[in-house]
């Protein structure tokens, strides 16, 4: 601040002088509001991620702080010199920003996200809790406290600026953002979750990744760090369950075979498509409107294995914690058979739904996939052999895939032609070419059908079926652009034809029922461990499904992946993203002009992501 003679200059000097310590003293005023962030984030697990939150808590509202200086009050100070004015303008300015910060403190402390359009309606639309309300109190005394703090460094800015302080406090917090940003670059490559999990804290955060960058240049190895950071270093801490398993039959003598077959649309169970499938459909019980947990593989076996929602498959893969499913029947000494022609190294079997079972098959996959298919059958079968004479009781694991693959075997005389093969070298046009498509997938199921009839007809000669708990269902679906909105496979959207998957099960001594309601895979877990084990502990306690043969009393289904929620209700399903963007759509997967989505749903879907979560 230099006295130059031009009174223009010098007041723009001296009001930029101002405005850095006005800009300070604002940085202060968030930091003790963002302390609310810290309080309601999920505290990482690790010394070094517990320290990266503090540091990121003084870089990111460091950082912020500036910016709006520069971005807002700086420029104005060139435009209006006058230096009541000025001030008077940059007050305003900081009592909106801090009242903003405030009321997005209030929405991640409600909804761990951040502000928008949809959380805002509902702190202010009559449905929002009180205390929000009364945030609106404060604006007066922040107004107050920012107009003290300005009249304060005015009057002091000579002395401030004879001590020499603000080198020095700028260094520093100019220091704490470098930080920031550098220490999640290494975390983001070295698949360090107790820092990365902390990348949607706070307000306006998108820090650094550089990923690409250091693999392509050979820096890192990037499956020696994922490996090895995500078993030792994993991320939330989770209590699953969240009390100890009771039972009343601790050793039960039904055995249990689960096949699931990967890409497998509801509407494929049919006598054309599948008629050994639908043939034991007719005396089992049937679930006609059953969802996936998820529209890919690894969360749609999740979900099944853990009767959990998809959001909490990370921090049980880190954890490499095993379903209490397959505990219990551990406990109660079954034998276990699990048969895969693309084997078990894939995460969702290695590191969560079969980590504590020691005889996994560690094979490489088959190829091409219905070989495998024809193998693992082939294996279960001698398996199954052998089991029937020593008497335990067994569970066992079919996965198919051949319809994900959508190949068959030369010699198999598939019944829907054309084939894409046959359009192709005819030259045909898209449409027709989409058609050969769905031959060809029609073509797989059929055939993973005739894999599932050599499966039940093993059974009925062993006399099997008599004690055996038979379940057939699929991870996810599989689409044809049926929404028509150019959706192809899977893992692309929500809608039926990826997420809804057959659902049938034998039971013996169960009268079979034909259930007409919406299912999920997270029903399965409940449905196994009070039908076989007699369970005293409520289900609410180790899974967020219903029990299948019990009263399916439910406002929603929760589907999803790692990051966004689906919910299924009876006339609309609405996808909520990380930040909170919400799109209401119909059970078509069309869009609802003018609908708003249902934030008490919203609420409870948040509540059952947070139960497991010790730290909630």
């Amino acid at each position: 601040m230099v006295e130059t003679g031009n009174r223009y200059m010098d007041n723009v000097s001296k009001l930029i002088s101002w405005g850095h310590w006005f800009s300070f003293i604002n940085i202060l005023f968030a930091l003790v509001i963002a302390t609310r962030y810290l309080v309601a984030a999920d505290w990482p697990p690790s010394l070094l991620g517990q320290g990266y939150m503090l540091v990121s808590w003084l870089g990111h509202f460091s950082f912020l702080g500036f910016a709006f200086y520069l971005l807002l009050i700086f420029p104005i100070s060139f435009l209006v010199p006058n230096e009541k004015a000025m001030r008077l303008i940059a007050v305003f300015i900081a009592t909106v920003g801090t009242t903003t910060l405030l009321l997005d403190t209030q929405s991640f402390t409600l909804f761990n996200f951040h502000l928008n359009p949809l959380v805002w309606n509902y702190l202010f639309g009559g449905e929002g809790p009180q205390a929000t309300n009364l945030l609106f109190i404060a604006i007066p005394f922040i107004f107050l406290l920012q107009l003290t703090a300005s009249g304060l460094i005015w009057r002091n800015l000579k002395t401030l600026h004879q001590k020499k302080l603000g080198p020095v406090i700028a260094t520093s917090l100019f220091v704490a953002f470098l930080l920031t940003h550098t220490i999640h670059i290494w975390a983001d490559a070295s698949y360090y979750r107790p820092i990365t999990m902390q990348k949607a804290n706070f307000p306006l955060s998108y820090p650094m990744t550089a990923k690409t960058f250091l693999i392509r240049h050979g820096w890192m190895q990037q499956n020696e760090q994922e490996k090895s950071n995500r078993h030792t270093h994993p991320g939330r801490e989770i209590k699953y369950p969240l009390r100890a398993i009771e039972v009343n039959q601790p050793q039960p003598k039904m055995n249990v075979l689960l096949v699931m077959i990967d890409a497998l649309r509801a509407d494929m169970l049919n006598p054309t498509n599948m008629p050994a499938l639908s043939q034991f459909a007719g005396s089992a019980s049937t679930f006609n409107h059953h969802f996936s947990g998820s529209n890919h593989a690894r969360l749609g076996i999740f979900t099944t294995f853990y009767g959990l929602p998809s959001q909490y498959w990370p921090d049980i893969s880190d954890a490499y914690t095993p379903p209490i499913l397959m505990t219990q029947l551990q406990q109660a000494g079954y034998q276990f058979g699990l048969f895969s022609g693309q084997g078990f190294l894939q995460p969702e079997h290695m590191q969560t739904s079969f980590n504590s079972i020691e005889q996994l098959n560690m094979a490489e996959p088959i190829s091409p996939v219905y070989d495998g298919d024809t193998q693992a059958v082939k294996q279960w079968q001698q398996w199954l052999n052998q089991q029937n004479n020593n008497g335990a009781p067994w569970f066992s694991y079919l996965y198919l895939n051949t319809p994900t693959g959508m190949e068959v075997p030369p010699e198999f005389d598939g019944p829907h032609q054309p084939t894409s093969t046959m359009l192709q070298a005819q030259q045909a046009g898209p449409e027709s070419l989409i058609k050969g498509l769905f031959n060809d997938y029609q073509n797989a199921v059929l055939f993973t059908d005739q894999q599932l009839n050599r499966v039940f007809t093993t059974l009925a000669q062993l006399s099997a079926l008599e004690n055996t708990i038979v379940i057939v269902t699929s991870a996810h679906g599989q689409e044809f652009d049926d929404t028509g909105n150019n959706n192809w496979g899977h893992q692309s959207n929500y809608a039926w034809a990826q997420t809804q998957v057959p659902l049938v099960i034998h039971w013996p001594g169960k009268t079979p029922i034909q259930v007409d309601k919406d299912t999920s895979h997270l029903d399965i877990v409940p449905t196994l461990m009070q039908g076989l084990f007699e369970t005293t502990t409520a289900s609410r306690y180790y899974t967020s499904g219903l029990n299948l043969f019990g009263p399916l009393k439910r406002d929603f289904i929760l589907l999803g992946d790692e990051e966004n929620y689906v919910v299924y209700q009876a006339d609309r399903i609405t996808e909520f993203t990380p930040k909170g963007n919400a799109y209401v759509l119909d059970r078509n997967y069309h869009e609802l002009e003018n609908a708003e989505p249902d934030i008490q749903v919203l609420m409870k879907v948040l509540n059952e992501l947070r139960r497991f979560y010790p730290n909630n």
